[in-house]
């Protein structure tokens, strides 16, 4: 029993150094992942700010003060000086009429004309525009058109073209080019005087008339009906900023609005977000009539109004008339959303055709009897920017890819864990073969000083032999990673995907309680929290890995230097190396080495993480 004494404390000596080796390790990874994670916060924060657009979405203040909420539009007649008597809804039976429309390239539409029976020759006519959500002759404009038909004025309300028309590609010139079309053939209408014949436009349809209009500059005049005048991703950036504030989103969620419409979308074919609105707006020279719905929280409802008396003006035309009615986008009542089957606002077409027949009377900007500005009090709370120019990041292509290449790296390496697994089973078989067969065996010599800073589940390098010419087995660490990495690295890969995943699945969910108007306030502050939660531990996360991965190389460094020194011992005593072919994982060049399966599962999930965290830092949630 005494002779085996010196074996046992030799062998608690080499468990002791072992323990102190893994709590050190412990202690360097810990402070490392401390020291990362505060350089990854201060480079994501910068980052983050980088690739943030330089404006926000600012209050409307310029508001517009209404002196009667009476919407009637009454002209003078010039010759008696009394109200001007114009037919009134009603008056008339009306006549429906279907017709086919000729468009360039063989492509025609349907259209349906309504006239009055038994109205004075040369009457005026109104050609109608088509906005965003309606398409086809027989379910739009329907109410409005025969309305103004009763009134003695014939409408055309054609087919929207939509062979050219999707939601990636919308050509507003092409699409004026063909309503002009329908225009010559209203004005050659049996009863139409061309003279007084104008048009009529709702939503996305508004920038199209101001197109036709600078193409037509003869029209007898001009309704713009819900407007949004500036350009498509200016008036989205107050759409959805109005949108969630609706739903109740949290103000660093509204944050990302101009993150979102300041990137670029030429590449995605949304060209005709950039339409240049502007350019077109001093095309209005004829008399105009704006009108909105209060309720309206996707337009401008007062920044546009005074954009276009403003364009009026300067183009020389004050003849403007400006009503604002209680009523949602469609000028109907009900609901603040646009849904199908609600009334229009009652008041709404009569002064519509009080307002037609009285231009095409004649009535000037100074010849009527009623305000040019009236209706119920508008209160558009913030401005849609005039200007949104993007930061470091120019295009929503970049974003989209950066998604996929984080995505698509994560699973690569998902599918690659299992096959370096079997690979290592493999391995480890092999070398059970190979040891079953060397009769030869070594004591393990207790751990260097150059390698217990760093080594916990390995064997290390056996000093040389001490026979002449007699094998020196290396017993090294197979070239797979620590265990603390291996969990770093599963960990990353589920966090890269459940944070991007979550925070994008988010993003719908505001949208969707955003267009619905549903007020889930306090979900979505909640889940605001737990994301915000998620990209903190993700950032932590990373920085382990990266910790994880300098200590690894620290012990490899380490590991390579003390099989140098074994080396050198070797040649010395013995003049050549008799174990170099059984070192199953050296390199080469005689250095330890990770196999290379493992090097591209682990970039791929660095890459992915990494992404995932500059993503994030691109919505903002590092500052």
């Amino acid at each position: 029993m005494i002779p085996c004494f010196p074996r046992h404390v030799r062998r608690i000596r080499l468990e002791w150094r072992t323990v102190r080796s893994i709590v050190k390790r412990i202690l360097v990874t810990c402070a490392a992942t401390t020291a990362l994670a505060l350089l990854l916060t201060m480079v994501l924060c910068a980052l983050g700010n980088a690739m943030a657009p330089k404006w926000q979405v600012e209050p409307f203040t310029d508001h517009i003060t209404l002196t009667t909420t009476n919407t009637a539009i009454q002209a003078v007649d010039q010759a008696t000086g009394a109200v001007l008597k114009t037919p009134q809804e009603g008056a008339y039976r009306t006549k429906e009429t279907h017709i086919t429309v000729a468009l360039d390239g063989s492509k025609t539409v349907n259209a349906i004309v309504r006239e009055p029976l038994d109205a004075p020759a040369d009457h005026p006519a109104c050609l109608f525009l088509h906005g965003s959500g309606t398409g086809k002759s027989s379910e739009a404009f329907g109410d409005v058109a025969n309305a103004m038909a009763s009134a003695g004025i014939t409408t055309l309300v054609p087919d929207k073209r939509l062979d050219n028309y999707t939601m990636l590609h919308r050509d507003y010139v092409s699409s004026a080019h063909d309503y002009a079309k329908s225009l010559e053939i209203l004005r050659k209408w049996p009863g139409v005087s061309r003279s007084e014949t104008g048009i009529y436009a709702e939503s996305e349809g508004t920038w199209i008339a101001t197109v036709l209009t600078q193409q037509h500059p003869d029209l007898a005049f001009a309704i713009l009906t819900s407007p949004p005048v500036v350009s498509g991703r200016q008036q989205m950036t107050l759409a959805a900023t109005n949108y969630l504030t609706a739903a109740g989103a949290p103000d660093a969620v509204k944050q990302l609005i101009p993150r979102i419409t300041s990137l670029g979308t030429q590449r995605m074919g949304l060209a005709y977000a950039d339409f240049d609105a502007a350019k077109y707006r001093t095309s209005l020279t004829m008399p105009l009539l704006i009108n909105y719905g209060v309720k309206d929280t996707a337009m401008p409802v007062e920044q546009g109004a005074r954009l276009l008396i403003k364009a009026a003006n300067q183009a020389g035309n004050t003849n403007v008339t400006l009503r604002y009615y209680d009523a949602n986008h469609q000028l109907r009542t009900g609901s603040n959303q646009t849904v199908p089957g609600l009334p229009l606002e009652p008041h709404y077409t009569h002064d519509l055709e009080d307002w037609i027949n009285a231009v095409t009377s004649g009535t000037g900007a100074n010849g009527w009897a009623t305000p040019m500005i009236a209706g119920t009090q508008p209160n558009q709370t913030v401005a849609a920017p005039l200007k949104t120019p993007p930061a470091l990041v120019k295009s929503m292509g970049v974003i989209v890819g950066a998604i996929a290449v984080c995505l698509l790296c994560a699973l690569l390496a998902m599918c690659g864990a299992p096959i370096l697994l079997i690979a290592g089973w493999v391995r480890e078989r092999r070398a059970s073969r190979r040891v079953s067969h060397d009769s030869a065996s070594t004591e393990p010599a207790e751990p260097t000083d150059s390698t217990s800073m760093f080594s916990t589940d390995a064997t290390t390098p056996t000093g040389p032999s001490t026979q002449p010419n007699a094998a020196r087995p290396i017993a090294i660490t197979d070239h797979r990673f620590p265990v603390g990495m291996r969990v770093a690295l599963a960990l990353n890969t589920l966090l890269a995907v459940g944070t991007t995943g979550v925070f994008l699945a988010y993003l719908v969910t505001v949208i969707i309680d955003a267009i619905s108007l549903t007020d889930n306030s306090a979900a979505l502050a909640k889940n605001w929290h737990a994301i915000v939660m998620l990209t903190w531990l993700s950032l932590v996360a990373f920085a382990w890995l990266l910790a994880e991965i300098i200590v690894d190389a620290c012990r490899r460094h380490a590991r390579n230097r003390a099989i140098a020194s074994i080396d050198d011992d070797a040649d010395m005593n013995n003049g050549h190396d008799a174990a170099a072919g059984s070192r199953c994982d050296i390199g080469k060049d005689g250095k330890a080495c990770i196999g290379s399966g493992h090097v591209i599962v682990a970039t791929c999930v660095v890459v992915s993480a990494a992404l995932s965290l500059a993503l994030l830092a691109f919505w903002g949630l590092f500052c």
